[in-house]
């Protein structure tokens, strides 16, 4: 907006003089009051030489009459102004809190995508996925450091001996052998696939589902994958990287159902890791006592488990601005979380009455 330019024409003599007043939003009042205190020096040295001729009587009243109506058009110009100045500030301060806001949110989509998440505790994540890694790299060393010789099934550690899966033991009552084979593993590589998996991916699903259902997801990844092992196959198995596959499913579903508020670049890098980590879990099977069963069904458990209790982000359009707004549902639930871990155990505890489970032709005498 820009103010006409204004001008006051005032004649003495044989000399007419123009004074110009120009008002812009940057300087609308200084170049106005300057023009009107000159006009009014101006007026008041012409009034005492008017005062010594009498002809110039009625031109001195006629320009009286102008400079007080040009006051009053100023006095209406001002006032006009700085109605138009109190709006400007406020739409800046509607502009600066919108914006405030923006940011806002879109610190928390980045936090989402892989910082820290609104009510998510840190610490408790971190120590859990520190207390997993750890228990994995222990009972690893201690497989080292107790090798079994002339083993007839060609386990050759007493952890792998009284915790692998045996279907014949399990079917005598060892039930306790299809948990401890997700802490097992049948060489460094296997031991540092599942530890990468677990620190790479671990982070990201306790973030999104908190550390008490992340920790039910790592159970229910390795029970569904050493069951479906157990009702598989015969062999002795391990399966240290069953549980790391179930927590790659309920990462991957994660994902998907808020695909819409997640980062397109992150979940290409963290995807290609998964394929690595699939790839990698497959060749490693063809080299130790690794059923390929035990990665799939983890994989499908983490998926279908990851559906029920997945925290849905809540996307809104602000109408004011026309901004995408995120907001975010939280962490699951602890008593949903265990309530369909508990019927996901009774679905995979029914197969037993449905299926049975293979059993070779080693006799039950040798492992007792």
């Amino acid at each position: 907006m820009a103010v006409a330019t204004i001008c006051f024409k005032t004649c003495y003599k044989d000399m007419c003089v123009c004074y110009n007043s120009v008002g812009c939003l940057m300087r609308p009042y200084k170049s106005i009051f300057k023009c009107a205190s000159f006009l009014r020096s101006i007026s008041a040295n012409s009034s005492e030489r008017e005062k010594s001729s009498s002809k110039f009587v009625l031109k001195s009243s006629s320009r009286e009459k102008q400079l007080q109506s040009l006051d009053t058009y100023f006095s209406k110009f001002k006032g006009n102004t700085d109605q138009y100045s109190s709006p400007s500030s406020a739409t800046r301060d509607e502009l600066s809190h919108s914006t405030k806001y923006f940011v806002e949110n879109e610190q928390a989509k980045v936090d989402v995508y892989g910082g820290l998440k609104n009510g998510y505790d840190e610490t408790s994540g971190l120590y859990l996925i520190s207390a997993m890694t750890s228990i994995n790299i222990a009972v690893y060393l201690f497989e080292i450091a107790s090798p079994v010789k002339n083993s007839d099934l060609d386990l050759f550690s007493l952890p792998a001996l009284y915790g692998a899966k045996i279907n014949h033991l399990i079917i005598y009552g060892e039930w306790w052998r299809l948990l401890t084979p997700m802490f097992l593993h049948t060489g460094m590589l296997h031991m540092g696939l599942g530890c990468w998996i677990l620190l790479t991916f671990g982070p990201q699903v306790c973030r999104a589902y908190g550390p008490f259902t992340f920790f039910l997801i790592y159970i229910l990844g390795g029970l569904s994958g050493n069951l479906t092992s157990f009702l598989h196959t015969p062999d002795p198995t391990v399966g240290g990287t069953g549980p790391e596959f179930g927590i790659i499913g309920a990462w991957l579903i994660y994902h998907y159902q808020n695909k819409d508020a997640m980062s397109k670049d992150f979940f290409e890098s963290m995807y290609q890791k998964a394929l690595i980590a699939t790839a990698l879990g497959f060749v490693l099977s063809a080299f130790g006592p690794i059923d390929d069963w035990t990665h799939f069904v983890a994989l499908f458990t983490g998926i279908a488990y990851g559906f029920l209790t997945c925290p849905s982000l809540q996307t809104e359009s602000g109408e004011e601005n026309g901004m995408t707004l995120t907001g975010f549902g939280g962490n699951v639930d602890p008593c949903k979380s265990f309530v369909f871990f508990s019927i996901f155990v009774l679905v995979l505890s029914s197969l037993l009455l449905v299926f049975e489970p293979p059993v070779g032709s080693l006799a039950l005498d040798t492992l007792v």
